[in-house]
């Protein structure tokens, strides 16, 4: 199972030091998790209201220098939790070169969207512009939002586990069924999922078929965020 690292609770520190990314003790810290090699891409949960009320995480700007320190270390998840993505798709062109984007993965909430049709453009003008492109379910969203039309056109699937907008949320009993439900019918799709996942949980999801485990707080809180991980890859290596 692949590891996705979300930085979220670094969010705060990051945005506040954004021109000396380089001098925080959380920047250093993904880096250091990188080095390990034991994650596989950096998560960037982007949120704005009103999708999330209240709350806008991770700036244009503060995207833009995590991509400048980062592409060439690791791949990058942009995950999109706001009301209109494209638009903001349009601003992350501005600094990702086209030739650059095959590494660069956006991730679009259904919520997002009105229809099927909407979305299935979405997608498919995502993936004109370079890029990889997910497809995002929140936890609360009844699964047939997720048609089956969406999923063909999408490059993976990530299931909330949590609802989506706050980090160290527990695990959802309920997100086990959605993640056995679709790792089923759609057996060739990537199935990712996110929120509260810790050793415990990350060995239920790999059982009912993910093969991606967004992982934020159990790591990024934790007094020794590699031991953390290293935790993660124990539990996975007794089931």
């Amino acid at each position: 199972m692949l590891i996705s690292l979300s930085i979220l609770e670094y969010e705060p520190e990051l945005s506040e030091k954004m021109s000396d990314l380089e001098k925080t003790k959380a920047f250093n810290s993904v880096m250091r998790l990188i080095k390990t090699g034991k994650i596989d891409s950096v998560h960037i949960d982007v949120m704005r209201p009103p999708m999330i009320p209240g709350k806008e995480r991770f700036p244009v700007g503060l995207i833009r220098r995590l991509y400048e320190e980062l592409h060439k270390e690791i791949p990058l998840v942009i995950h999109l939790m706001v009301s209109d993505p494209i638009r903001m798709v349009e601003e992350i062109n501005g600094f990702i070169p086209e030739g650059k984007r095959g590494k660069i993965t956006i991730i679009l909430q259904v919520e997002s969207f009105d229809s099927e049709g909407e979305t299935v453009a979405a997608i498919e003008a995502v993936k004109k512009l370079g890029y990889k492109v997910g497809a995002a379910l929140n936890l609360p969203t009844p699964i047939e939002k997720m048609t089956d039309r969406i999923v063909e056109h999408a490059d993976m699937i990530l299931l909330m586990s949590v609802p989506m907008g706050a980090g160290g949320q527990k695990f959802s009993d309920e997100a086990t069924w959605r993640i056995k439900y679709f790792s089923t019918k759609f057996p060739n799709k990537t199935i990712s999922v996110d929120g509260g996942i810790n050793p415990q949980t990350i060995a239920e999801i790999r059982r009912a078929g993910a093969k991606v485990a967004v992982v934020g707080s159990y790591i990024t809180a934790d007094r020794n965020p590699e031991e953390a991980l290293l935790a993660l890859e124990r539990s996975l290596k007794n089931m």
